[in-house]
């Protein structure tokens, strides 16, 4: 993909939105909002645009993910179609094997599970802890 004057490698899915997944070094020093804003606003991905996943730390059943998230426009803590977009990616590139945890820029962790045949994976389930951050009536 071209990002300016630079080609990046991504991997390209969609779990409900779609999702662009790339393999970074170094995750916390990579420049998440300008990269990922240029990918969000890439002319393959027009009109609606696509969120960037940033993924490092790669071993075996686990891995780490920063994501820019269209209609946020910004890195957001976590994100759960992101974080299964990874983890397919990587089981797909036989870097992961399921289930996957997923550690979040909030510092919490998202298990992955699926079921993978070849080049097909199926049965995909999202775990993950769940709180109430606000209530009201409209």
């Amino acid at each position: 993909l071209g990002i300016g004057q630079n080609m990046i490698k991504v991997h390209c899915v969609n779990t409900g939105v779609p999702h662009v997944v790339h393999l970074v070094d170094d995750l916390e020093s990579y420049p998440v909002r300008e990269v990922g804003r240029k990918i969000r606003e890439h002319t393959l991905f027009a009109p609606d645009g696509a969120n960037a996943n940033f993924v490092s730390n790669v071993n075996g059943h686990t891995a780490a993910i920063r994501t820019y998230e269209r209609g946020v426009e910004d890195e957001t803590l976590a994100c759960g179609t992101g974080s299964v977009a990874s983890a397919i990616v990587l089981g797909l590139l036989e870097r992961v094997v399921s289930p996957v945890e997923i550690q979040t820029r909030s510092g919490e962790s998202l298990k992955v599970y699926y079921k993978k045949t070849g080049d097909k994976v199926t049965e995909v389930y999202l775990e993950g802890t769940a709180s109430i951050v606000c209530e009201g009536i409209v």
